[in-house]
């Protein structure tokens, strides 16, 4: 088994088409078999179900392509570490909330600590950033707590105040406060199971409850924003991220009789070998959210490091 035939797989699970691989990896498609029919026999299963002109993913399949992806980002991180013009390169990742909040601040508190590092910013939900941070390829991560992840050391935290927002001609009463039955009624603006702002909300939603309206799904918090904005209907979100549309009145936070539960945010990876950098863009990161949540009390609270200690290594829980 090699690198070649473990690409050649995973662009197979990914672009669906032999012909497509064969271009994305500039080779020929009968080059393209070869190596899937190579890994195959090295592994001794089946990965591809052949039938006719078309193909699908045995379970096997699904299993390696997920290790597939694995192994090709250990490559990258390691190619990068190796490479001299790497080192001077930051590559950070944040879910959602902090990106569209005191992300841009820290960024430009690094420019002007370290002018020489290039920052690459990974914003993203909480399940497509840890295979990621798992891989090496993240040098700092913040996410939310559900994201498997234990809090580093000496982390600070942001706490985001979460409360139901719509479009005022959306609703008709905006004034008195909503409960869960009628909320469910409406025909709100979701997230994907996968997203850690979907637990909070689940009460809601529930297939089973009768009288639900229809359903809007979204897979990133700037395009739910942006449905709020068209009216699609009321969602659950981080009010800090809508603070302007809420001031101008283009948006409006919906009284409820239910309060949701916070979003908690902490750093839950650091790259211990960029250390001691590392720790100073991790006091950057503090001081950027720390102001931030100064100036925007309403919406979100600072949180203190939690534990102490030098130990920066994120705990998976299975």
């Amino acid at each position: 088994m090699n690198f070649k035939q473990l690409e050649a797989f995973y662009w197979l699970a990914q672009l669906g088409n032999y012909q497509r691989v064969a271009e994305r990896l500039s080779l020929t498609q009968p080059a393209v078999s070869a190596r899937i029919n190579g890994l195959e026999e090295m592994l001794d299963t089946r990965l591809v179900e052949r039938r006719g002109a078309d193909f699908a993913l045995t379970e096997s399949g699904h299993s390696v392509a997920s290790y597939a992806e694995q192994f090709l980002n250990l490559r990258e991180a390691m190619n990068g570490r190796l490479n001299q013009r790497q080192r001077q390169r930051l590559s950070i990742a944040m879910t959602g909330p902090a990106a569209l909040t005191w992300g841009a601040r820290l960024r430009a508190d690094i420019g002007r600590h370290a002018p020489e590092v290039m920052v690459d910013l990974h914003a993203s939900a909480n399940y497509q950033l840890r295979p990621m941070i798992a891989s090496g390829a993240i040098d700092a991560a913040f996410l939310s707590s559900d994201a498997g992840l234990s809090p580093v050391a000496d982390s600070f935290g942001v706490e985001y105040r979460v409360g139901w927002v719509t479009r005022p001609d959306g609703v008709a009463d905006t004034v008195t406060p909503k409960t869960p039955d009628q909320l469910r009624e409406m025909p709100l603006i979701l997230y994907p199971r996968t997203s850690p702002l979907f637990s909070p909300i689940a009460d809601y939603v529930h297939e089973e409850q009768l009288g639900q309206g229809p359903r809007h799904y979204a897979n990133s918090l700037p395009m739910i924003v942006e449905m709020l904005r068209q009216g699609f209907g009321p969602s659950a979100i981080p009010l800090a991220v809508v603070e302007e549309d809420l001031a101008s009145g283009r948006l409006i936070e919906l009284p409820t009789t239910t309060a949701l539960a916070p979003l908690e945010i902490r750093c839950v990876h650091l790259n211990d070998a960029r250390r001691p950098f590392i720790d100073e863009i991790l006091a950057l990161a503090s001081a950027a959210a720390e102001r931030w949540c100064r100036e925007h009390g309403d919406y979100a609270r600072f949180l203190p490091a939690v534990g102490s200690g030098a130990n920066h290594r994120a705990a998976v829980t299975e």
